[in-house]
């Protein structure tokens, strides 16, 4: 999004003010917010609207898609999308909202009738004093005052940080938690809120007094059978906005059962791929906060023997070096690191290995595209690969390669 980053009308990034009012209630534009998860959550809510019958236009991180093809540019494509949209060209208009432009440029307030906050920080503390959560508040804070009075703002009830958005917005707040005994979500039922929540295996939607079960949590695949806590987060967010739009309870679970996080339109967000009877699992983690949930999720998720491929995570500091080495080194298995000769980052991923009562075998390669090869050569049915990478192409033309 580089243009916008030059400096644009903001009200040509979100949806001119002028358009939205001429609607006689709300002009159909959702907003997705966040730290992370944005994407997936726009994408799945696409997948929803589709197998509803219903035609949307979305501007992700990767660019302006109508009716699931890519266009080519970002704000001409964009300008038509939110014409087509006035015109009944297109039914809805999908934003995920990244950080940067929503700080930089900002959004003109009270003008979507539907939006949400994926997460924050997830409580983590070392997240909660990062730069990242100081950006990611802001913009939190100035999407919450972008939604419409009669509106609806969808909130992550796990993450407090997130729940203090309902303090800064006019719209109506609809919670989403993984259990129904969250307290804030309770609260919020007892009131005469409504929420989306996962009971006995389940996504369900409802109030205090009205519920109902749209699918069970095992047969989104792309949460590896529920184990992947951030993936079921993101589940029940596109779950609740497809709920406001009123998609069919039918539509949904279609859409559920049969989405996958396409490498193309997903680059790094938990691309899962099916190899010689393993599950390779690629994704672009950067931070310790990060990646703590995707290890939980693997460790939980039954398998022979874990195969882990990492840089050494040159962006962080000493200490977190150590962390992200105990953390990689908890799954057991191998450890494969291909080496970064700019400075022995490998070493402080070591000592955090080691930390671990039984430390994975470790190897080291120059390269990574070594450290891919030696994987798939070690790789055998029942095992899963975690593949961490800055650079998702070479990883998937890596796993392409597998596949030949």
């Amino acid at each position: 999004m580089a243009d916008v980053e030059r400096g644009v009308d903001r009200q040509q990034v979100t949806g001119r003010a002028d358009v939205g009012a001429r609607r006689s209630r709300a002009f159909p534009l959702v907003g997705v917010a966040g730290t992370r998860g944005k994407s997936t959550t726009v994408w799945l809510l696409d997948a929803m609207l589709a197998a509803a019958g219903r035609a949307s236009g979305l501007w992700c991180s990767t660019g302006v898609y109508v009716r699931g093809v890519r266009q080519p540019g970002e704000l001409g494509p964009w300008s038509r999308v939110l014409a087509a949209v006035g015109s009944g060209e297109l039914d809805v208009a999908l934003q995920e909202l990244e950080t940067e432009l929503v700080t930089t440029v900002g959004l003109p307030e009270r003008i979507y009738p539907l939006a949400s906050i994926t997460t924050l920080c997830g409580n983590n503390e070392d997240c909660l004093v990062s730069p990242e959560f100081s950006r990611g508040a802001l913009a939190q804070t100035i999407l919450a005052r972008a939604v419409r009075p009669d509106g609806i703002l969808v909130l992550n009830a796990d993450d407090l940080a997130v729940l203090a958005a309902a303090n800064e917005t006019a719209a109506t707040p609809v919670l989403f938690a993984l259990h129904p005994d969250n307290p804030a979500l309770r609260r919020h039922l007892e009131q005469g809120g409504s929420a989306v929540w996962v009971a006995d295996g389940s996504v369900v939607v409802g109030d205090g007094l009205d519920q109902r079960a749209i699918v069970p949590v095992s047969e989104a695949r792309f949460t590896l059978d529920g184990n992947l806590i951030f993936q079921v987060q993101n589940l029940l967010c596109s779950v609740a906005l497809a709920a406001a739009l009123n998609v069919p309870d039918a539509a949904i679970r279609e859409a559920v059962c049969t989405f996958e996080p396409d490498p193309v339109r997903l680059p790094g967000s938990c691309n899962i791929f099916y190899r010689r009877g393993a599950t390779i699992l690629l994704d672009a983690a950067r931070q310790v906060w990060t990646l703590k949930p995707l290890i939980r999720g693997i460790r939980h998720q039954p398998h022979r023997r874990t195969i882990i491929v990492a840089g050494c995570f040159s962006h962080l500091p000493d200490d977190q070096l150590v962390e992200a080495g105990r953390l990689l080194g908890r799954l057991g298995g191998v450890v494969i690191l291909h080496q970064e000769p700019e400075r022995p980052a490998v070493e402080l991923l070591k000592e955090g290995i080691a930390q671990n009562e039984i430390p994975p075998l470790v190897l080291t390669m120059p390269t990574e595209q070594q450290a891919f090869a030696h994987a798939f050569r070690m790789l055998n049915e029942g095992d899963l690969c975690l593949l961490l990478t800055d650079d998702v192409q070479n990883a998937v033309d890596a796993v392409t390669r597998l596949e030949g």
